[in-house]
């Protein structure tokens, strides 16, 4: 999905960017929403889903781990 920049992150530019949203463990959201190129989730619950940015900010090994937890824990 494609959001303005300004929505994930209130400094940037009105650019466009790549999202995904993935659902995650409540637990991991403070330390996931730490790491540059993950957000809170662009129109979701911000504790149980993140909006990770497409831009080669995560290496693409984090992002398909993130992925498989997503699947998995909406199974």
């Amino acid at each position: 999905m494609n959001v303005k920049r300004t929505v994930l992150h209130k400094d940037g530019t009105p650019d466009l960017l790549d999202v995904m949203n993935l659902k995650i463990r409540p637990q991991e959201a403070e330390q996931l929403h730490r790491i540059p190129g993950i957000y809170p989730a662009y129109h979701m619950n911000h504790r149980l889903w993140i909006s990770v940015v497409l831009d080669d900010s995560l290496a693409d090994e984090a992002i398909l781990a993130l992925i498989k937890t997503s699947y998995h824990l909406t199974e």
